[in-house]
């Protein structure tokens, strides 16, 4: 099923939502997966999500899995109402709410302004994910004038780089900044060994944060690599086309759930 609704250049939103999850030790992948294709059927229908890449890997000290989600919304608004909903109201478990349950035993989440988010390659085709956070101690309206400044020279290295996407965001009242990027090569990681290869040049890629404007007082908070296996993609499934993209499969299995009808 063709991917529709998408484009390349720039993304249109205004919002970001991030999570990154310390899963329960032995919950196996394949569960975690279908759980994932399931619940999305719920989840991706929240006015204004653009799309949410759903990362996983395993922790190379504890062995255990790690999981999260990096999402963009069209507007403020929505990702509030989003990030409301998921709290206070949304359940799998009678009685349980989303983010308390077993199976998340740490979570760290965030909403996030959008200072600039483009496409550089098609959304399917971006299987390799990089998230990085840092605190910043300068004021915040300054880092937020800073950022906007930044933001072409930052997409252009993006874009030179050879990545699939990059979003910069802000979080002022965290006093946070965060850069995602993906690679582009997904439609050729066909196999174990070749995702490995992709999640392992992304990882020693150079970071962006590095072009960062100097004086905000950052301190690194965060930095993972790891690869897509379940890309949400509401706009085609509004528009009939395929509504998600597993871009580390056949590597990492597709889930075991029918295929949802559009």
């Amino acid at each position: 099923m063709k991917v529709l609704g998408y484009r390349i250049g720039e993304i249109n939103a205004e919002a970001a939502m991030t999570s990154d999850i310390v899963m329960k030790s032995d919950l196996p992948f394949d569960m975690l997966n279908d759980f994932v294709e399931i619940e999305r059927r719920v989840m991706d229908i929240h006015a204004g999500m653009n799309r949410k890449y759903t990362p996983f890997q395993y922790d190379p000290v504890t062995g255990g899995p790690l999981c999260g989600g990096r999402y963009v919304f069209d507007t403020w608004e929505n990702v509030q109402k989003y990030f409301r909903w998921t709290v206070e109201e949304l359940e799998f478990e009678p009685g349980v709410k989303f983010w308390n349950r077993e199976i998340f035993p740490q979570v760290d989440k965030h909403i996030w302004k959008v200072v600039g988010a483009h496409d550089f390659a098609p959304v399917e085709t971006h299987g390799v994910n990089r998230f990085e956070r840092w605190h910043y101690t300068g004021d915040a309206d300054a880092t937020r004038v800073a950022l906007d400044t930044l933001w072409p020279a930052l997409r252009d290295a993006a874009e030179r780089a050879g990545l699939g996407t990059i979003w910069l965001l802000d979080q002022p009242d965290e006093k946070q900044i965060a850069i995602l990027t993906t690679n582009r090569s997904a439609l050729l990681d066909t196999d174990i060994p070749a995702v490995r290869a992709s999640v392992e040049a992304m990882t020693a890629m150079p970071s962006l944060g590095t072009m960062l404007p100097n004086g905000l007082g950052l301190t690194k908070a965060f930095d993972r690599t790891a690869p897509i296996f379940s890309t949400w993609l509401p706009l085609s499934r509004q528009l009939r086309g395929a509504p998600v993209a597993n871009p580390s499969s056949p590597a990492l299995p597709f889930p075991r759930v029918a295929a949802q009808e559009v």
